[in-house]
C-alpha cells in the first residue's frame, strides 16, 4: 500500500480501498494548492488551476482520443465559430469518436468509468492539474477548424490563411502574421482543456451530469518543432491536421498521478457509488 508523495514527478499508486483513493486526491489538491486562480478572467472559478480526473477500466490503456481508435470517422463539421466546438462535444458523447478526451471535476464520476466495465481487469484513475479555457475563447476556433481541413499535410502559414479568411477578427490579436504563426504552433502542438459552455446552444446532458470538461488534442508535426518555434521559422512547420495526438504530459509526465484500482475492488466501489446516485442511468442519459 503506497500513498501520494509530495513531489512534482509522475506517480503510479496501487490502492487497497476506496478511502485511499479519496485521500490521494485530497493530498494531491493540498500539495498543489488547488483550486487557485489561473488563466482567464479574475474571479472566474471555471478557469482556475484545478485537478481533473479520468477513469479507465483497464489500467494498461494509455490516455488517447477516441478518434485514434477509430480512424474511419469523418470529423468534418458544417458549423463554424463557437458552435463548432459544441458540435464536436456533442459528437463525442452521442455520435462518433473525436479528437477530444473526456475529463471530469468529480472523482466519483471518474471512479464510475474506471469500475463499470472490464470487471476482470485492474482499472486506473488519472489525476492531472490544468488551468482550462472558456469555450468562447477565440483561439478555440484555431484548434477546432482542423477537422475541416481537406489536406492531409499543410504548413502553418497555409492554415493561418484559411483561419484569417474565415475569422477576420483573429487579425486583431496579432500585429504581424509571423507572430500569429508562432501562436499557431504552440496551440496546435499541445492542445488545451476547455470547460463546458455556461449557456450551451446544444443540450449535452452527459457532459453536464458528468461534470465534464474536454481536452482538445494537438496534432502531429512532421517538422522538428523545437527548432521551428520562432516567428522566423514557425510558418514553415508542416502539420498533419487529421492525426491528433494526446499531450506528452498524459503519458508519465510531471503533475500526473495514476491510481491503480485492483479488479477485486470494482464491484464494491460500484455499490458505494450507487448509494451516492452515481449510476449508468444518471451519467449516460440517452
Amino acid at each position: 500500500m503506497s500513498d501520494f508523495e509530495e513531489k512534482y514527478d509522475y506517480q503510479e499508486i496501487m490502492v487497497e480501498d476506496i478511502s485511499q483513493i479519496y485521500q490521494i486526491a485530497n493530498d494531491y489538491n493540498s500539495f498543489y494548492d488547488l483550486p487557485r486562480s489561473g488563466r482567464g478572467d479574475p474571479g472566474d472559478e471555471r478557469t482556475y488551476l484545478q485537478a481533473f480526473y479520468r477513469g479507465q477500466s483497464d489500467s494498461s490503456w494509455k490516455i488517447t482520443p477516441s478518434i485514434c481508435r477509430d480512424t474511419s470517422v469523418d470529423e468534418s463539421i458544417l458549423e463554424s465559430g463557437d458552435l463548432l466546438f459544441e458540435v464536436m462535444a456533442y459528437n463525442q458523447h452521442y455520435i462518433h469518436a473525436t479528437r477530444l478526451i473526456d475529463f471530469t471535476m468529480d472523482i466519483n464520476v471518474a471512479l464510475f468509468f474506471a469500475c463499470c466495465e472490464n470487471i476482470e481487469k485492474d482499472a486506473a484513475i488519472f489525476i492531472w492539474s490544468y488551468s482550462p479555457y472558456d469555450p468562447k475563447w477565440t483561439r478555440i476556433k484555431i484548434q477546432c477548424e482542423l477537422v475541416n481541413v481537406k489536406k492531409q499535410r499543410i504548413s502553418v502559414s497555409e492554415y493561418a490563411e484559411i483561419l484569417l479568411q474565415k475569422y477576420p477578427g483573429l487579425k486583431d490579436n496579432c500585429t504581424y502574421k509571423k507572430d500569429f504563426y508562432t501562436d499557431l504552433v504552440s496551440y496546435l502542438d499541445h492542445g488545451f482543456m476547455i470547460m463546458q459552455p455556461r449557456n450551451p446552444y446544444l443540450e449535452n446532458m452527459r457532459i453536464q451530469r458528468q461534470k465534464g470538461c474536454l481536452y482538445v488534442c494537438g496534432v502531429k508535426f512532421e517538422t522538428p518543432i523545437d527548432k521551428m518555434r520562432t516567428s522566423v521559422n514557425a510558418g514553415n512547420n508542416i502539420l498533419c491536421p487529421h492525426e491528433p495526438e494526446a499531450p506528452k504530459e498524459l503519458d508519465g509526465g510531471n503533475f500526473l498521478v495514476k491510481v491503480v484500482i485492483p479488479a477485486r475492488l470494482k464491484n464494491v466501489i460500484m455499490k458505494q457509488l450507487e448509494e451516492k446516485g452515481i449510476t449508468k442511468e444518471a451519467l449516460l442519459p440517452m
